[in-house]
């Protein structure tokens, strides 16, 4: 399908509609989003608690979760397949072929829009981000994050913004509530991240669903997911080798470390940063 500056409206109908190919039994959803969660919270939680117990030093956390989550992923591929009988790209995008280029431009200026982030907390608040690199460390952490962390974003999208965002737009046409939705969803498992509990449930739920609403939009404004699949995977890769803060749901050995984590600054940072890569990629396809 050849790719034209529209509406969110059209796009999101384009996205949608790739439903329409294999088997879309309303009990085929409901099944396989109930498979994907429980394939993903308990097979994912044992797989987590096995990894967890093994003597992988400082990176024994931080791989727990990433192996955690290739149990949501391969829920997906195989309900996707299997169940609703559609090939994968179906999943992923209206173009002829899933664009990788899309995904590294989507990485690239969400890259920037972080390190711009960084560097005006910087400047607001001298001190709060100190030096931690160890090079063996880092460079340890860098290769772990090379590998998994495009498997652990990609996990994530296709599923919030693949799988279940599709599925709510075979009930409701209209974009913004399926967006809505799968904000919502996608908030309810990073309650359980330390930074949650450390800084309170009613912002830090406030910023995920900022963020999960902020991709699905972008996902249904560009009719796939290689522009959410390359942000999501630039913001964990520089969490974890650029700029990591304490309690972070994946501990590494970051560049630099954040010494004290402020849910507000990160939220409006999220909010802000979030209407200027929407409007980078899309403001500028219409004019």
């Amino acid at each position: 399908m050849a790719h034209h500056p529209v509406t969110l409206r059209a796009s999101a109908a384009a996205f949608f509609s790739l439903t329409d190919r294999g088997l879309n039994g309303w009990w085929r959803y409901s099944l396989g989003v109930t498979l994907v969660l429980v394939v993903g919270m308990l097979g994912g939680g044992l797989v987590h608690w096995m990894v967890a117990s093994l003597p992988l030093g400082d990176a024994r956390e931080y791989l727990a979760a990433n192996a955690s989550l290739m149990m949501m992923l391969l829920g997906v591929l195989m309900v996707h397949v299997f169940l609703h009988r559609r090939p994968l790209r179906s999943l992923v995008t209206t173009r002829d072929a899933i664009s990788w280029g899309r995904m590294f431009q989507g990485g690239a200026v969400w890259g920037a829009i972080m390190v711009s982030g960084v560097l005006i907390e910087s400047a607001l608040y001298p001190g709060r981000y100190v030096w931690s690199f160890e090079f063996q460390s880092w460079f340890f952490f860098l290769v772990l994050a090379l590998l998994l962390t495009p498997l652990q974003c990609a996990a994530e999208e296709l599923f919030f913004r693949g799988y279940f965002l599709q599925a709510m737009g075979r009930i409701f046409r209209k974009p913004v509530v399926p967006a809505v939705l799968s904000g919502l969803l996608f908030s309810i498992p990073h309650l359980l991240n330390p930074e949650a509990v450390v800084h309170g449930m009613g912002i830090m739920t406030v910023t995920y669903f900022v963020m999960g609403l902020l991709l699905a939009l972008v996902v249904l404004r560009d009719a796939g997911l290689e522009l959410s699949i390359g942000m999501h995977t630039a913001n964990n890769f520089f969490l974890v080798v650029c700029c990591g803060y304490k309690d972070s749901p994946l501990p590494a050995s970051a560049i630099f470390t954040s010494v004290t984590y402020d849910p507000f600054f990160s939220l409006v940072s999220i909010a802000v940063g979030g209407l200027i890569f929407y409007g980078w990629f899309f403001h500028r396809a219409r004019q």
